[in-house]
């Protein structure tokens, strides 16, 4: 588990770090301030210790020296020293000495002797002595025998200057000692000398110093501040006074020290009673600060616990009491909960229903699917899915629009739950509808529903004014033989859907291993196609159209082929729907209009080409750009140019199609009607748009003379043409004697194999270099 996991621990432990930091910076402060009184009172008190020092030496500097010129002006002593009566100096220096406490003194006459009535001084140097007494040094301290002491000097005059006479008193412990007696502190002092080329020390309490201590005398000696140093082990503040010395070539301090334990002892009491108040503050300001957090922490941890009954789906509402911050984001949350609620249900209803029928969606029939194929492995049972989809819908939604559309739907959708009641239906989108039936003993089950669905659908209905019936196709797909997982099962009924709508739609089919097999050779060819243009595969082949009036090749219709290096010569029935289907039929198409243009402009000026175009290139765009490309780059004029087309353009396209013929009929390209008579208002686009030829479709050639009445369709269309001013051309001719009916009811051209099968580029030169066009067998 996390540190601080809880608010309240949190808020307890910021807030109690926040408050120790205040305080521990104010304890630090305090405990700085005492710590520096206690320093500079420590300091205070050494200088006050100093000075005395200070008058003690003077007094005692004093007393030497009014003892010392007393003694030097006795007359006696005075002509003991110049007779040279050592025993009456001696006698007299050691009375002197006595009374002064000394231990030290001695006669230095003029010609260099000492007499001394101290054995250990006796070596000492008259020089050492002699030259600062003549510089007019009287006292100071000097380092005799190894030992600082402090001297005072007085001359002898006889009348003239005989010799001085010397006191020197020891500084030695017992004299530090009792100035560390008179100091209010516990002192520890010390004087240290440089004398002979080496420091000496006189010692009071202080333990023999080492060379640091020495130096950092020596670097502080005279200045006011107190320093830090070890004495004897122990850390002292210490303070350097100079001493005046008796030499100019010597140097002595007075060297004062008080341990840091002693000196900061009371500060140290100080320092911890403070650190004791701070912890008792912290642990108060801890405690406060915890019940204050838990009157914070308590409602939110309700809203915490009441947050997430709420993402389990649980219905919530935290009560707090009051008017503050935390009621009022109470009441919020509460609101926002009730909010929550009302959404979830809405957005429940829009993640697994459709919006505009009102059927579950794509979404809740898959988990359906998936229950069922459980259900079937449970206990080995069938179930059959129905894909339906409304026949010509885009066109109904084209041209009565979107609105007109979704009535459509809507109606729909209850017609097929009608149909299907107590079964699952649902639509995917657009205008695709499921139903998931299930199976029991009864197989015939399946034809039965289907047929109640296709016969509900087919009730007449009117939307905006416009009466139409509606039809529908079905596919089914029967689990598991037909598919043991969704997205087989799935597939397997849109194969079945679409085998349905190649039976002339309105009907229902079922699905079978072929329809998988042709979709995988429908695959197949797709991917080959994508590859087709670009290894240069196609080829155009060409048929001839005569001209019955002038009898000649008036043009020639350019037929794709697909050269597969596999599967040899494709025809154009296998993959120009697939092209279609897959938009590859675009730039198969610029191709084509390209390479027909190319080759027509080889051709003699009076022959044209034909070029089926595609109702799918129409509305994808770009026929106009091509087709002006096309004859930029071959020279071909525009009249020879003829671009035919089928009445599937108009159910699809409307007014933009109408617009973009007519702009290529402003080009001067011809427009011609392919197929005509077999859709349901072909009359109705020769009023929209002024055709430049009509071609008869190949059913009504065939039956021209076999079946009543193809004669009369056939005159009615010429006759109409006529009178329009439109060519018309017969496709399909086969034998002489429909050539013959065709030329009595005034066709315009004929085409067919009764001329010509569709020949290769190179067979149409050949055939220009021969014949030149003309029709030599034809009466």
């Amino acid at each position: 588990m996390r540190p601080f996991r809880s608010l309240s621990a949190r808020l307890t432990v910021q807030f109690a770090l926040l408050f120790a930091a205040a305080m521990l910076a104010v304890s630090a402060a305090l405990s700085t301030l005492i710590a520096g009184a206690a320093s500079r009172e420590v300091e205070s008190q050494l200088q006050s210790s100093g000075a005395v020092y200070d008058r003690l030496w003077q007094q005692r500097s004093l007393e030497l020296q009014n003892a010392a010129q007393l003694l030097s002006r006795d007359f006696g002593f005075r002509a003991a020293v110049a007779s040279g009566d050592k025993a009456t100096m001696q006698s007299a220096l050691g009375n002197a000495a006595a009374r002064l406490r000394v231990r030290t003194a001695f006669i230095m006459t003029a010609d260099g002797h000492v007499s001394t009535i101290d054995p250990e001084v006796r070596s000492v140097h008259a020089s050492a002595i002699w030259e600062p007494l003549d510089d007019g040094k009287l006292t100071g301290v000097l380092v005799i025998a190894g030992r600082p002491r402090q001297l005072v000097a007085a001359p002898i005059m006889a009348p003239t200057l005989i010799g001085w006479v010397v006191f020197a008193a020891d500084l030695d412990g017992q004299e530090m000692r009792g100035l560390e007696r008179l100091s209010a502190i516990p002192l520890h002092a010390a004087v240290i000398a440089y004398g002979n080329g080496r420091w000496s020390e006189a010692s009071g309490s202080m333990s023999a110093l080492d060379p640091r201590a020495t130096s950092l005398a020596q670097v502080h000696v005279g200045q006011k501040a107190a320093f830090q140093m070890m004495v004897g082990g122990t850390k002292s503040i210490a303070l350097a006074k100079p001493l005046p010395t008796f030499s100019n070539g010597e140097r002595a301090i007075l060297l004062l020290a008080y341990p840091t334990t002693q000196a900061m002892a009371d500060a140290r009491k100080l320092q911890l009673a403070l650190a004791i108040m701070t912890f008792l503050g912290l642990m108060l300001v801890a405690l406060a600060t915890w019940k204050a957090a838990g009157r914070i922490t308590q409602p939110l941890a309700r809203l915490d616990e009441a947050a997430g009954r709420l993402a389990s789906g649980q219905h919530v509402e935290v009560r707090v009491r009051g008017e503050d911050e935390l009621a009022r984001l109470a009441n919020s949350f509460n609101e926002m909960a009730a909010k929550i609620a009302e959404r979830e249900q809405r957005i429940t209803q829009l993640a697994f229903n459709d919006t505009l029928t009102g059927l579950p969606n794509r979404t809740m029939f898959q988990q359906q699917l998936e229950h069922a194929f459980r259900a079937s492995e449970g206990n080995g049972s069938l179930f059959a899915l129905h894909c339906l989809d409304l026949d010509q819908f885009k066109v109904i939604n084209d041209t009565l629009g979107h609105p007109a559309g979704d009535l459509l739907l809507i109606e729909a959708a209850h017609r097929v739950q009608h149909a299907a009641r107590g079964h699952f239906v649902a639509r995917l989108g657009g205008d695709e509808f499921v139903v998931l039936q299930s199976i029991g003993e009864d197989r015939d089950a399946i034809d039965r529903l289907a047929r109640d669905i296709l016969i509900t659908m087919a009730q007449p209905l009117s939307v905006d004014g416009n009466q139409f019936v509606p039809s529908t196709s079905i596919g089914i797909a029967i689990a598991p033989q037909d598919g043991e997982d969704s997205g087989t099962l799935l597939r397997n009924a849109d194969l079945a859907l679409y085998r349905a709508k190649e039976a002339g739609r309105g009907t229902y089919a079922f699905f079978e291993q072929s329809l998988n097999e042709r979709a995988q050779q429908r695959r197949q060819v797709e991917s080959d196609l994508r590859q087709a243009l670009e290894r240069g595969e196609f080829e155009l082949y060409y048929q001839p159209l005569f001209d019955l009036e002038q009898n000649r090749i008036c043009s020639f219709e350019a037929l794709l082929r697909w050269r597969h290096p596999e599967q040899g010569l494709i025809s154009p029935a296998e993959f120009v729907p697939v092209a279609e289907d897959t938009g590859l039929i675009v730039p198969i198409g610029a191709w084509v209009v390209r390479e027909a243009c190319a080759q027509a402009s080889t051709w003699p000026e009076n022959v044209r080409v034909a070029v089926n175009v595609s109702a799918v290139q129409f509305h994808r765009g770009g026929v106009q750009e091509t087709v002006l490309r096309a004859l930029a780059e071959t020279g071909l004029k525009a009249d020879r140019l003829e671009v035919e087309i089928t009445e599937s353009i108009f159910l699809e396209g409307g007014e933009s199609t109408l617009r973009l013929l007519h702009g290529l009929r402003a080009l001067g390209v011809r427009i011609a009607l392919d197929d005509f008579g077999t859709g349901y208002s072909s009359l109705s686009y020769l009023q929209s748009f002024p055709f430049d030829k009509l071609k008869i479709d190949r059913s009504f050639i065939q039956n021209l003379l076999t079946r009543e009445g193809a004669i009369a369709i056939v005159h009615a269309i010429t006759e109409l043409a006529n009178a329009l001013g439109i060519e018309t051309t017969a496709e399909g001719v086969e034998e002489t004697a429909q050539l013959m009916e065709l030329r009595a009811h005034g066709c315009s051209s004929v085409q067919g194999f009764l001329f010509s099968e569709p020949m290769s580029a190179a067979d149409v030169e050949r055939l220009f270099r021969i014949e030149g066009g003309v029709i030599q067998k034809v009466a």
